[in-house]
């Protein structure tokens, strides 16, 4: 008999044994996931939703059976690579009532610039995990053949790729789960292929709220799901985050409605709780679900260290010895001498004092000069723009002194541009910004320069190897 003609009439006796019992489907029960560990529901989420760079774990009690519950464990590591890309790895254990999966999970996505505030993003899932057969609780009586289960035990690898198309806030997500497996050991069919697919719709809605609860947003997912052999799932997930907490609730049309919350401490370590009551008539015997998440951030807390004051120096006053013998005289004319050498110090101070703002005050007329002269050199110098090259320039700008600014990005995002400035100083990089009302950017330059000579001379190099990305100039004449 052909080696999937065995697996499904496996499938088909295990159903028949468990009568009305709830069947539960082969998915991964992600579709809670609205935040941490997110890339189990599409790959690219490890992008914004994973919060990289971060260690989470996510697990799932369906139903809360005694004893073999079917469970899902996932534990992984997102760590972002650059501004545009991240990786991560980790490790799942999930059953499905009949197989147990123990294995690993590698994720990478990548974001593609498409146009302002357009980007597309790619990712990968590749699962590497040992099929076994579930709890004995599973293989009840005579009716299901425990060789039949064990031919399909083996090691196998699967690949889910996944895309997104982001424009400002709003997303279209589409994820081919398994879309390629084969077996590496043991028996079955040696390929499968698109096993599942999931389509999402989202939009992050910003929250102006006070300043202790830092970026605040809603974001409700919309989601229709295929499932192997069962029906198709269409669901919907809210999610209410802050810096300190989060509220989420959800309806998938299978599992049921959920509702949940957690706490984020020290804005590092969130921790939080999830219940789902099925709704369907199949489920209407079963106990709730149970999920817990926690995360941790490993963000990096820069503080300012501001140099101690030095303390001013106290000239000890002279000591002035008491002989017994001395004369009054003598004991007068020493104190004259010494209100004399005082006064002398004092004057002294007070000609230094005077020196030193003399000399400020001539340094600043110099500095004023060579302003106004490097300003005139700035308007007269005429720039050509060579073919292809990314180049802008305008007469003044509020703020900013005239020359040439190394651009490396602009962001019309708050998030997105702190992130980069964020990254960008992490690789010991000291990024600087300014704010366009006239387009309502923000701007990240490296460096500004006097001639277009430099500017060039920085871009060509990859400011001087130590930035890999692409950067264009941008000109201030002045006014």
């Amino acid at each position: 008999m052909p080696k999937f003609l065995v697996s499904l009439f496996a499938l088909v006796i295990y159903a028949t044994s468990w009568g009305q019992e709830a069947v539960l489907p082969s998915d991964f029960r992600q579709h809670s996931l609205t935040q941490f560990n997110a890339s189990l529901f599409n790959p690219t989420y490890a992008l914004d939703w994973n919060n990289p760079n971060s260690f989470s774990v996510w697990t799932r009690w369906q139903w809360q059976s005694i004893d073999g519950d079917p469970t899902s464990i996932f534990a992984n590591y997102t760590h972002q690579l650059n501004t545009s890309s991240v990786a991560s790895a980790g490790f799942l254990q999930h059953n499905t009532g009949i197989f147990l999966y123990t294995g690993v999970n590698l994720t990478f996505a990548q974001t593609f610039e498409l146009d302002d505030g357009v980007s597309l993003m790619a990712g990968l899932n590749t699962f590497a995990f040992q099929q076994t057969v579930a709890d004995e609780q599973y293989v009840q009586g005579d009716e299901l053949d425990p060789v039949a289960l064990e031919d399909l035990e083996g090691f196998k690898v699967q690949f889910t790729p996944g895309l997104r198309l982001l424009v400002n806030k709003f997303s279209v997500g589409l994820a081919l789960e398994n879309a390629i497996g084969f077996n590496v050991s043991g028996n079955g069919d040696s390929m499968e292929s698109f096993q599942s697919v999931t389509v999402t719709l989202s939009n992050d809605f910003p929250l102006v709220l006070s300043e202790g609860l830092g970026d605040s947003y809603v974001r409700p997912v919309l989601y229709v799901k295929s499932v192997p052999n069962g029906d198709t799932q269409f669901g919907l997930n809210g999610l209410f985050s802050t810096s300190k907490f989060w509220v989420q609730g959800g309806y998938n049309s299978f599992y049921g409605v959920s509702g949940g919350l957690g706490v984020t401490v020290s804005n590092a370590f969130s921790i939080g709780g999830l219940m789902e009551f099925g709704t369907d008539s199949s489920l209407s015997e079963e106990d709730s679900t149970i999920e817990i998440v926690a995360s941790y951030h490993f963000g990096k807390a820069k503080s300012k260290e501001v140099p101690p004051e030095e303390p001013e120096e106290i000239l000890p006053e002279p000591e002035i010895e008491e002989e017994p013998n001395r004369r009054e005289e003598e004991i007068e004319q020493q104190r004259r001498e010494q209100e004399q050498r005082e006064l002398e110090r004092r004057r002294q101070l007070e000609l230094e004092r005077d020196s030193l703002a003399e000399v400020q005050r001539i340094k600043e007329q110099l500095e004023l000069q060579r302003k106004k002269d490097s300003i005139e050199r700035l308007q007269n110098q005429k720039v050509e723009v060579r073919p292809n090259e990314r180049y802008e320039e305008v007469e003044s700008e509020d703020g900013l002194e005239p020359g040439f600014y190394l651009i490396a990005n602009v962001y019309g995002t708050k998030k997105y541009f702190e992130n980069f400035m964020k990254t960008l100083r992490e690789k010991g990089l000291d990024p600087k910004s300014f704010y366009r009302s006239f387009n309502k950017y923000n701007y990240v330059y490296l460096e500004r320069y006097n001639t277009m000579e430099e500017a060039r001379k920085a871009r060509d190099s990859k400011f001087f190897g130590k930035y890999d990305d692409k950067t264009w100039i941008f000109r201030v004449k002045g006014n």
